[in-house]
């Protein structure tokens, strides 16, 4: 049975998470904002969204709402949807979506954007998500979709169709469809949708054999109680040093991942694949961290709270093998771990 959702922004208002479940949906696509990267521009509702949604198990996406009408405009509001990223925790699954309409007639009253343009815009803001380690794509009606961004261009970039019917007509690839306004639960009116392919299939395969080898990872810090940023390789480090890392969540672009954590006075926690789940504990200190790929060799490290210190890197992927099978000391918390390829 295909899965079905629905999408929400603050045009929803207060939105009861739990009737939605009941009513047996299975995802949410959440309106993280719209437009240029500013704080009033961001969706009222969204970080109460997530957190219900993270609350309840209910996996989700973002989707960004756009009024660009050229592609610094592109990037702003990529910059925008990357910023209010920072917010997302484990549950966080179906990508980021490009919203690209004109449901408010702003671009025809600002001289609409040429077709080519639009698909520009489009790629822009798409592009930067995916360098930052992002699965993206675009949202757009069928008509839109067969015209305005009609474009071998967009291509490699997944699609969410939007047209309210009783069976989706779109002749290219997609993911999601998008196939009514109309939806009621418990009284109130929502868009439904439908997951067509199982998440993520859909992304250009030769696309992403030409990007480099990407490791996507992200930690829980016990101060702020919440998931920090996402960082991609080791172009940062995840955690703040003095808190203790408690979980971690993590996927790469090429190949499966496979990552466990040892909790403080506790145990090795079971294994887990790439984002189907976290590793760790909310609020339980990690002492121990091992992550392997399929694709890559990996070498990655662990940095004390109490020493102040990274500890060496490591390669291995092994409980019993204290030298090079896991990053951290037992018994000493970790607050920080890098991870790349080797």
């Amino acid at each position: 049975m295909s899965k079905k959702g629905i999408d929400v922004s603050s045009n929803n208002g207060v939105v009861d998470f739990n009737k939605v479940k009941q009513a047996g949906y299975d995802f949410v696509i959440i309106r993280c904002g719209y437009g240029n990267d500013e704080t009033n521009q961001d969706d009222k509702q969204y970080k109460n969204n997530i957190q219900k949604c993270e609350e309840l198990n209910i996996p989700y996406g973002v989707y960004l709402y756009s009024y660009a009408l050229n592609n610094n405009e592109a990037k702003s509001e990529a910059n925008h949807a990357l910023r209010l990223l920072k917010e997302v925790g484990p549950n966080f699954k179906y990508g980021v979506w490009f919203d690209m309409e004109d449901a408010d007639g702003y671009k025809k009253r600002n001289g609409m954007p040429s077709n080519s343009s639009l698909v520009d815009i489009c790629y822009t803001f798409c592009s930067i998500l995916e360098s930052k380690g992002y699965y993206t794509g675009i949202y757009a009606s069928l008509s839109w979709l067969n015209n305005q961004l009609n474009s071998s261009k967009l291509e490699r970039f997944d699609k969410w169709v939007a047209q309210w019917s009783s069976k989706c007509t779109y002749n290219k690839s997609y993911s999601i469809w998008q196939n009514t306004n109309k939806l009621n639960i418990d009284g109130k009116r929502f868009d439904g949708n439908i997951l067509i392919k199982e998440f993520g299939q859909t992304n250009n395969s030769n696309a992403n054999k030409k990007e480099n080898f990407k490791i996507t990872y992200q930690t829980w810090d016990d101060v702020k109680n919440k998931w920090l940023p996402n960082v991609i390789n080791d172009t940062d480090y995840a955690g703040i040093f003095g808190h203790d890392v408690c979980c971690v969540y993590a996927n790469a672009n090429e190949g499966d991942i496979y990552y466990k954590v040892h909790v403080k006075g506790g145990k090795w926690l079971p294994e887990v694949k790439n984002r189907n789940d976290y590793a760790g504990l909310y609020n339980k200190p990690i002492d121990g961290f091992m992550i392997k790929s399929t694709k890559k060799k990996l070498k990655y490290r662990a940095h004390l709270r109490r020493t102040k210190k990274w500890l060496s890197w490591v390669t291995g992927y092994s409980t019993s093998d204290t030298n090079n099978g896991y990053a951290g000391i037992l018994g000493q918390e970790i607050d920080a771990i890098q991870i790349k390829e080797s």
